[in-house]
């Protein structure tokens, strides 16, 4: 069906799309609306009708997608467009990066860098969401192992910890203070393991120190790049 049909149907769509994700899970169509009790997959399925029948300025804006969706669903519907989502997704978390419900799903432009579909993403919001947003990062062990199986995030988003200024509800040092993990914080776990698997190198982390320490920081982030060099060492 070509995309100008689609999208003439976006309104009912979106209106059936909005009443299947207003019912909790196991509920029953009051009319017929889905087959048996509700699940996942037809949640999943009202957002990929949805997503199909939406040009790619309101498809960008859709939230919340989930994994796999968040995935899925954009790359089979928007496989030429995906940076697009990946500049949205960015900017939003960075608009927001405590609002739970928006930002869900926004690792999916990880797993895409790593596949090949997209650069390693290297905006603001894309490199805090990294440090501090995907689920499990506030586990040292779990953002080592996310890492070490996506090397193009360690060589080229995750390096730009440096150069990317921390915000209120995502910094650097914020993570590391509300860890419950006090042995795999960034400063003490994850970017010295970093520097002892070869991934970065001692001269590449101190000299990211200073280009972090020479823009001016707030006092909460200073002592965090203080710390962290007296941590690395000379």
């Amino acid at each position: 069906m070509p995309a100008a049909q689609r999208q003439r149907l976006r309104p009912a769509v979106r209106a059936h799309e909005r009443f299947v994700t207003s019912h909790p899970d196991s509920a029953r169509a009051p009319d017929g609306e889905w087959s048996g009790p509700l699940r996942s997959g037809h949640w999943s399925a009202a957002k990929a009708a949805l997503l199909a029948c939406s040009p790619l300025p309101q498809a960008v804006k859709y939230w919340p997608l989930d994994m796999p969706d968040a995935v899925d669903l954009p790359r089979a519907f928007f496989p030429e467009d995906l940076d697009a989502f990946v500049e949205e997704w960015s900017a939003r978390f960075l608009r927001n990066p405590k609002a739970w419900d928006r930002i869900r799903g926004l690792d999916a432009m990880f797993d895409w860098a790593h596949q090949g579909l997209v650069p390693a993403p290297t905006q603001p919001g894309a490199v805090l969401c990294l440090a501090t947003g995907i689920p499990g990062a506030h586990s040292g062990t779990h953002l080592l192992r996310y890492l070490e199986e996506r090397p193009c995030l360690i060589e080229v988003t995750f390096a730009r910890i440096f150069d990317v200024d921390g915000i209120k509800g995502a910094s650097l040092a914020q993570r590391d203070e509300t860890t419950p993990w006090r042995s795999r914080r960034l400063d003490n776990y994850v970017i010295p393991q970093l520097i002892r698997r070869g991934h970065w190198s001692r001269q590449m982390v101190l000299d990211g120190i200073d280009r972090a320490l020479s823009r001016g920081q707030t006092p909460y982030l200073r002592r965090w790049f203080h710390g962290l060099a007296q941590i690395i060492g000379p």
